[in-house]
């Protein structure tokens, strides 16, 4: 069976591991399929985390773009050359190591510990006390939203 034609991930759950000196990370063992896997590679707009996807997700978020007419069609060619700008190709090699660049690393204060966090069709990787304040101020919004839906 091909990468294309495997179902998507569903990544869920919250994990905490080291980037080494050659700033690789472990994808959790749940979260990996057998022998290397590609992904895109995508700073959060605001530089909080780092989003990690299969192509075929990333092409979603592109394709979500296009079809949004609320956007106009100026906007929607910038957005969509800085989105492919911005994004990087990585593979993990068959032990679910992921190597991040440097530069995206700086770019998002990836170092030593950090959370990997589940996010549905793709996961985050986040710099470890930045996670913890937004986990936090995120509580309530959690809290309320699970009211609303019987949760």
């Amino acid at each position: 069976m091909d990468a294309e034609s495997q179902p998507e991930r569903f990544y869920a759950g919250e994990f905490r591991h080291s980037i080494d000196e050659k700033n690789r990370i472990t994808i959790p063992s749940r979260w990996r399929r057998d022998g290397p896997e590609d992904f895109i590679l995508l700073p959060e707009a605001t530089h909080q985390f780092l989003l990690v996807m299969s192509p075929v997700e990333f092409a979603k978020m592109g394709s979500a773009a296009e079809m949004n007419e609320k956007v106009s069609a100026r906007d929607r060619r910038v957005f969509l050359r800085q989105l492919h700008s911005r994004a990087q190709h990585a593979g993990a090699d068959r032990q679910g190591r992921l190597v991040l660049p440097d530069e995206l690393c700086q770019k998002v204060g990836l170092k030593n510990e950090v959370a990997l966090v589940g996010n549905r069709g793709r996961f985050e990787i986040w710099n470890l006390q930045r996670w913890k304040r937004a986990h936090e101020e995120e509580l309530a919004t959690y809290q309320h939203v699970a009211k609303e839906i019987g949760l």
